[in-house]
């Protein structure tokens, strides 16, 4: 017996698995791909209809997918194999067999006739009537043929000349004609010849009541029909009769029709009719479609978007956009044109909600869906899907390659126009390369740009109910919360003005190094500025708020780390209750990762007379930035207030100050957590100094003016009031 703890670890695990955001995510998938299959249910589910032979339509019924029909091509091919010649062999050995059965049967006829002349009268001279028990003895000397009574007294009555005459004559007849060729299923015309050729010489009796019976039963073809190679050619003929075939959007059955038996099984064969079993094969071909789409997203996002897939956050809204947008595309496809669908709906919505990689990531699953939905509707063709195809594919690269680098909502709406443009060149190269029709094209192409205006309008209106519900880092989004007027800044303004300049420059300085290394600027600019918004809980025991006294002279140094290491934590708190993004949020908890604050230890080191220290109790809680715009926003946090303290900040001692800030914290381990490479280090060090640079830059130093005022005084000119104003103020910003 097993011990109990090892069957127990697989439950544990399955337990452990289901708690796990991957269980999550799976079921997030699933649920997914069941409500994508529920939704391409409603649309290829085809009406049925009540219908017989002889009944009167009172609709238009169009075939739901090419059907073919077997009723009418069945009679086609009927009608050809029927029509196909026999092909005939001869038979040698059959004169021999005809002419000995002749014999022989003119044998047993001779023997009737030979018995009658033996029944005479009493003037001894054959009797032309005779008895029912003479003429029934004579009808049992014949077994080759069936005469009856009429023709057995004709054979009684016929006299020996007469006879051999029709013997000599028929046997002389039948042996010409199959000198010649008598074939199978052509037997009667023979006889009918033969009987021509002979009745000018025998007697009109005979040829009418004997003859015609002896030839049908001696008579044979002796050209047979090959049935082997005449099934061949039968056979060929079938197959080479073209299925009847009524293509996907073809009229069936018209109003006013009277069904027909053809029609009935067409509409049989689609599931159409009450009176038979569901038609289950659309709902696989549905199933089968919407598993490949769902793999190919899940692939996809794998291969350029894995954060997307991963984060559970992120995958529901990625889901949700690819629902919304099967459902719209399902609206527009039953109500209005396959070509008014909102192809790239999803595509633009994900790349402004979570980036351009996402938006890639859904271009192909959403391709597939949108095409293979006109499957199931009756009036889409197999062109029209592979043009719905090629619409949504090219419409979607054109349209997130477009918003890639500025996802705003601006470009967003100009996106619909492209998506127009595209869907108008689409539809007007494959329809010049297949058609000759213009109105038919005309219509298409405004239904496909009306479609193109309505993917940007609506993923416009659905971004903001994104965003709130999900508190999304979308550029518009951070593009608001950099507003001076959002009520946190406000009070870092109010509350805390060194803090809020400070953060003013290191918002500055991130988004210039988050450009310079591929990062998001939009999200590294909006978490400078809120970087130190936990700051407002304790205003004034930070350094840039204070207006001459320190509190930390009166605190001890334990207390005084712990005021400062709380802040990011107290950030992280109030981002939480404003609703701002998870990743705002994450970047003001990790902005000084586990950092010891340096001052107070060797403060406290100072005070310990001698004791040990523990420095963790003076480090920041961390955690290390795990994102390179939260390494950016540190570095530029760190950057900023050195740079600040120096003396002599000249271009050169910047440069060489901010590659030995960076290098200290990469040393302390501080970015060990982060992607950044070292060729992105050198990069924020060349774009922090452009920056830094531009604020602390020379100043002009002003020579002394003293101001004589006259006797009489009078209103000084206008560019001595302009010179008094710039030396002021230049005076006033070098200090």
């Amino acid at each position: 017996m097993a011990p109990k703890g090892k069957t127990k670890k697989p439950l544990r695990r399955m337990i452990e698995w289901f708690h796990s955001s991957h269980a999550k995510n799976t079921i997030i998938l699933l649920v997914t791909g069941l409500i994508i299959f529920g939704i391409f249910s409603l649309v290829c589910a085809p009406r049925r209809y009540d219908l017989k032979v002889g009944s009167i339509s009172r609709e238009t019924i169009n075939a739901t997918k090419d059907v073919v029909d077997e009723v009418t091509t069945e009679e086609k091919r009927k009608a050809a194999a029927n029509a196909v010649v026999p092909t005939y062999v001869f038979d040698d050995d059959v004169m021999d067999m005809v002419m000995v059965e002749l014999e022989l049967t003119f044998a047993e006829l001779r023997t009737v006739q030979q018995y009658a002349q033996t029944i005479q009268d009493d003037s001894g001279t054959p009797r032309k009537t005779f008895t029912d028990s003479e003429i029934e003895y004579a009808q049992g000397l014949v077994t080759l043929v069936t005469l009856n009574r009429y023709q057995i007294q004709t054979l009684m009555r016929t006299s020996t000349e007469s006879f051999d005459d029709m013997v000599q004559t028929v046997n002389t007849a039948v042996e010409n004609t199959l000198n010649t060729t008598i074939r199978e299923g052509q037997v009667s015309q023979s006889i009918q010849t033969i009987l021509q050729i002979v009745g000018y010489r025998l007697d009109v009796s005979l040829i009418q009541n004997i003859i015609p019976t002896v030839l049908r039963a001696c008579l044979q073809p002796n050209m047979v029909i090959d049935q082997e190679t005449t099934e061949i050619a039968r056979q060929s003929a079938r197959d080479a009769v073209e299925p009847i075939i009524y293509l996907q959007g073809q009229n069936i059955v018209r109003e006013g029709d009277l069904i027909t038996q053809s029609q009935l099984a067409m509409l049989r064969s689609l599931g159409l009719l009450k009176d038979n079993q569901y038609d289950f094969s659309s709902y696989q071909g549905a199933f089968l479609l919407v598993l490949l789409a769902m793999v190919d997203v899940v692939l996809s996002l794998w291969v350029i978007a894995r954060e997307e897939l991963l984060e559970t956050r992120k995958l529901v809204v990625t889901m949700l956009v690819m629902i919304l947008a099967v459902g719209f595309a399902a609206l527009f496809h039953l109500y209005f044109s396959a070509y008014f669908v909102p192809m790239v709906l999803g595509p633009v919505l994900l790349c402004v909600l979570l980036g351009s990689r996402a938006g890639y990531a859904l271009i192909g699953p959403m391709a597939i869906l949108i095409s293979g939905m006109a499957a199931g509707i009756q009036s889409t063709h197999i062109y029209e899907m592979m043009l719905l195809f090629l619409m949504s594919t090219a419409g979607g690269i054109c349209c997130v390659c477009f918003m890639k680098s500025h996802p705003q909502r601006t470009r967003v709406l100009l996106s619909g126009l492209i998506a127009s443009a595209v869907n108008a060149a689409s539809i007007f190269a494959i329809h010049k390369m297949t058609s000759t029709e213009t109105g038919d094209m005309l219509s298409r192409i405004l239904w496909a740009m009306g479609g193109g205006v309505l993917s940007s309008v609506l993923a416009t209106a659905f971004q903001p109910v994104f965003e709130g519900i999900f508190h999304l880092a979308t550029p518009s989004k951070l593009d608001e919360l950099c507003n001076p007027n959002t009520p946190l800044l406000r009070r870092l303004q109010i509350e805390a003005p060194g803090t809020y300049h400070h953060s003013l420059i290191v918002a500055n300085l991130s988004e210039a190094a988050a450009e310079k290394i591929g990062a998001n600027p939009y999200l590294a600019r909006a978490a400078g500025y809120y970087h130190d918004i936990g700051k407002l809980k304790r205003p004034q025991y930070f350094k840039e708020n204070q207006m001459g006294v320190n509190l930390h002279d009166q605190l001890d140094p334990y207390v005084s780390a712990a005021i400062l290491t709380s802040h990011p934590k107290d950030g992280y708190q109030m981002a939480l209750q404003q609703h701002m993004p998870q990743e705002v949020a994450s970047i003001i908890l990790q902005h000084h990762g586990d950092t010891p604050v340096m001052f107070f230890y060797h403060k406290a080191l100072q005070m310990s007379n001698g004791s040990p220290v523990d420095m963790k109790e003076f480090r920041y809680d961390g955690p290390r930035p795990n994102t390179r715009e939260a390494a950016v926003v540190m570095l530029a946090d760190t950057v900023e207030a050195a740079v600040r303290s120096m003396r002599e900040p000249t271009p050169k001692a910047i440069i060489q100050f901010i590659e030995r800030l960076i290098r200290g914290k990469l040393e302390d381990g501080q970015l060990s957590d982060s992607p950044l490479t070292l060729r992105d280090l050198d990069n924020i060090c060349e774009a922090f100094s452009g920056v830094l640079m531009g604020v602390f830059h020379e100043r002009i130093e002003y020579p002394e003016v003293r101001h004589h005022v006259p006797v009489q005084p009078s209103a000084p000119p206008a560019e001595s009031a302009g010179a008094a104003e710039t030396d002021n103020s230049g005076e006033g910003a070098g200090k």
